[in-house]
């Protein structure tokens, strides 16, 4: 895998970025601007100039509040989304350029030069006829979220990060480093098939951003959280060991040595949450991960979500697509190619 010179990973790669990952090839206008909305958002999409045609290929790999992705259009095209409204848009050229527009002023993009797009953004784009980019699609609520546990209580204005990545500056060097190396896992690796590793490495991911970026909640850059005691660590690893048991907090605490009050003061003080959430988290990640490699024919949501602890199946559905974004019965018909 060869990235561009700013992200150019340690460790080198037979093919192309996700080049197992193709979502689109196509000559066809519409068939691009269409399936390039399921990608991204609706968008307009015009080719600009005369004699040229386009040759569109787009490989993606979407993950759990991330997406990974690598484009080109193969002509030089206008591209107006407007705003994208619930994610963030991370893009920059392997070759070639674009120059993005936005509210904030205009970014020449090149190999040392990306852009982030922030979900209230409106803008528009000119992507040039040789250049191909690789872009990271990340989830505007998962993001909120990380914050909130950051700065918990604040109500602060949205996240806004500036629209330049200027990749050559020292700062930037550990999330240059990061996204090489997250780009070689997707592309090559194996440990973005476990959805608990998924989980991590997401979360460092987006504490990079919030740590390297620019952005207009600088307190998110001084606040570190508290490293969690001894006993909510392992509560969470016996847990992650025993979700396939009936457990009680009761059981965890025990196990832990730790009295319930203090069991739920660690996990709501270091955690934002209770170890049942937790527990129930923890849950709907095995149940995704046996939807999307079903064991037999004989694999249903009910029996998956039987096995994995949810009785009420209106409400597994509902925390199903909460967390993922589709329900569960989306997932076992994709897994199965229907």
């Amino acid at each position: 895998m060869r990235l561009a010179p700013a992200l150019a990973t340690a460790a080198p790669c037979a093919a192309a970025p996700l080049a197992r990952f193709a979502r689109l090839m196509s000559h066809d206008l519409d068939e691009v601007r269409q399936q390039g909305g399921r990608v991204f958002c609706d968008h307009e999409l015009r080719i600009v100039g005369p004699r040229q045609s386009l040759d569109t290929q787009l490989y993606y790999r979407p993950l759990r509040h991330l997406g990974l992705g690598r484009l080109s259009y193969g002509a030089t095209v206008d591209i107006d989304p407007g705003a994208l409204q619930h994610f963030y848009l991370m893009q920059w050229p392997l070759r070639g350029g674009e120059v993005i527009h936005t509210s904030h002023g205009d970014v020449h993009s090149s190999p040392s030069v990306g852009t982030l797009i922030n979900p209230t953004d409106r803008f528009h784009m000119r992507h040039q006829a040789d250049a191909e980019k690789l872009f990271v699609r990340i989830d505007q609520r998962a993001l909120a979220q990380l914050a909130e546990r950051l700065n918990p209580g604040a109500k602060p204005a949205p996240l806004e990060f500036a629209p330049a990545l200027p990749f050559a500056d020292a700062a930037l060097t550990s999330l240059r480093g990061l996204l090489s190396w997250l780009f070689y896992e997707a592309s090559d690796g194996s440990l973005l098939d476990s959805p608990l590793l998924v989980a991590q490495i997401e979360e460092t991911f987006l504490l990079s951003m919030l740590q390297a970026l620019p952005h207009n909640r600088p307190e998110l850059r001084r606040t570190q959280p508290a490293v969690a005691p001894g006993f909510v660590i392992r509560a969470e690893e016996y847990m992650a060991a025993q979700a396939h048991e009936p457990l009680t907090v009761a059981d965890v605490a025990a196990k832990v040595g730790v009295s319930l009050r203090s069991l739920y003061a660690g996990f709501r003080r270091h955690r934002g949450r209770t170890p049942m959430e937790h527990l129930r988290t923890l849950r709907l990640d095995r149940a995704r991960a046996e939807l999307n490699l079903p064991r037999d024919e004989a694999t249903s949501v009910t029996t998956v979500a039987l096995r994995w602890g949810f009785g009420h199946l209106g409400q597994f559905a509902a925390d199903y697509k909460a967390r993922f974004g589709e329900l569960p019965s989306s997932t076992l018909r994709r897994a199965r190619g229907r």
